[in-house]
């Protein structure tokens, strides 16, 4: 009489599990490598992974210190508000804002001092942040930049976020 299983008699009389290649193994299970390029070791619906490096982003976006980017930590309506020069380079993490928005036009920027000196066109990235105390959002950090290329690659670095 023979009877169809999983295992196979071996060494001693003892069971032994089937090879791995062998379909009886795990029937209806996915097998380690089986699905290309996911790097999970279980079945489906599991979150397990064999290896995650590579799969995290970081969450910081760098601005650097460049003629042409400004910062306000004071933003104003009506655009009233003046944008002091980046001095140093930035590593902003963009995970502690509830929202980010974007803006083109005219724009105050001033100078080290705070001092007003022009009027310039470009584009402002809003980064918001929500107030409990108020119950509503409002604009925390605000970079204006001139350079459009530079625009450019924020804009990059954020949309790989």
């Amino acid at each position: 009489m023979e009877v169809e299983s999983a295992f196979v008699s071996a060494v001693n009389g003892a069971p032994q599990p089937a090879s791995w290649d062998s379909p009886a193994a795990l029937p209806g299970k996915r097998k380690r490598g089986s699905a290309p390029g996911d790097g999970c070791v279980c079945g489906p619906g599991d979150s397990h992974r064999r290896d995650t490096t590579g799969t995290h982003r970081s969450s910081f976006i760098s601005i650097p210190a460049n003629r042409g980017v400004y910062y306000s930590e004071c933003w104003k309506p009506n655009g009233s508000t003046l944008y002091l020069p980046v001095t140093n380079s930035l590593l902003v993490n963009m995970e502690k804002y509830d929202q980010v928005s974007f803006e083109e036009g005219f724009f105050f920027i001033g100078d080290k001092s705070g001092g007003f000196l022009q009027k310039e066109q470009g584009q402002a990235i809003h980064c918001w942040r929500y107030s409990d105390q108020e119950k509503k959002l409002f604009i925390a950090l605000s970079y204006f930049f001139v350079n459009v290329y530079m625009f450019q690659e924020v804009m990059n670095a954020l949309g790989g976020l």
